[in-house]
């Protein structure tokens, strides 16, 4: 039996929750790590499919909202190797292949990030923090990810 998850996002506690995604999850029973790397998996196939049709000239440049609403970024590395993002328009050269994220290493960082209170992770009103932790999913359930912002001058 599938199940569907509302995803949210947040940037800070209680502002707004932004939906993210309708996960549809295989089972009812699930880990908050195996959660993270659905997330993150949503997030990079998302990413994948708008840029294969940016190349293919279905939509006219990647969607800058869209970039700012991932989980976790991209590392420096693979930021140096494929570019700023949003670097498309008149003036900047065409791509001829779509930049193509794995999901692997997003997987590895978010994971990171959690267990250093990067970002929580708010499921059905109730923090985790526990990335073991087997969580039951009901049909009303949400997940909200609040990520952290670091104040600027300390």
């Amino acid at each position: 039996m599938t199940t569907v998850l509302g995803v949210y996002d947040a940037q800070r506690p209680g502002a707004e929750r932004e939906l993210r995604h309708r996960l549809a999850l295989p089972r009812q029973r699930i880990t908050a790590r195996d959660l993270i790397r659905c997330r993150i998996e949503a997030d990079v196939a998302l990413h994948n499919t708008a840029e294969s049709a940016r190349i293919e000239a279905r939509i006219a440049a990647a969607d800058d909202d869209f970039a700012s609403a991932w989980l976790v970024k991209p590392g420096e590395v693979e930021q140096t190797l494929n570019g700023p993002r949003g670097a498309y328009g008149p003036g900047v050269p065409a791509r001829k292949s779509p930049v193509v994220v794995r999901s692997e290493p997003l997987v590895a960082t978010a994971l990171a990030a959690f267990a250093r209170s990067g970002f929580f992770m708010i499921f059905d009103g109730r923090q985790i923090e526990d990335l073991d932790e087997v969580l039951t999913v009901e049909p009303d359930s949400a997940v909200t990810f609040l990520r952290l912002v670091p104040l600027v001058g300390g």
